[in-house]
This record gives structure tokens, sequence and C-alpha cells, in this order.
């Protein structure tokens, strides 16, 4: 091989690093973009958006959109599902 196919070999191997990174993504873009939970102030079902791209592991408070009271809501992302799961402020 000339030094510069040895070069373009060499940036191949590189570049195939970052196939794991696609390939998450792709998970991710199979993935359903939202979920629910039952409030547990008024029962009712709320279905929201998961921001898949913010992290296996997500807390943060919403507001029922029905009875206007605080969940907090945890989100687990993994590579096949999207769980969520609601409890009183």
């Amino acid at each position: 091989m000339t030094p510069q196919h040895d070069s373009m070999a060499e940036q191949l191997r590189e570049d195939d690093s970052s196939d794991d990174i696609w390939d998450h993504e792709a998970q991710l873009s199979h993935m359903d973009d939202t979920a629910g939970y039952v409030c547990d102030h008024c029962g009712e079902e709320i279905v929201i958006p998961v921001d898949l791209a913010g992290g296996e592991m997500q807390t943060y408070v919403e507001d029922c959109p029905v009875c206007c009271s605080p969940n907090v809501i945890h989100v687990h992302v993994d590579n096949e599902r999207v769980d969520v799961r609601a409890e009183p402020e």
C-alpha cells in the first residue's frame, strides 16, 4: 500500500468508532417519544413528550394539565423502551 492508502485506511478505522454513536441514535429514533402516567391527585392518564436525548435518567416537576397539581416525573430511557412514573410533589 502507498502512504496515501495507509492514511485512508487509518481514517476509515477512526470513522468506524463513531458507528456506536450512530447505532445508539438509530435505536432512539425507533423508540416512542411519548409516554404516559396517571396523576396521583385526579387519576387522569397524562401523556407527555419524552426527551430521548435528555439522558437515561430524568427527573422533573410538571403540573397536571387536568387538575394543576404538581407531580414529580421520573423518566428512565434504556435501549428498548421508555418508562415513566409519577409521584406527588
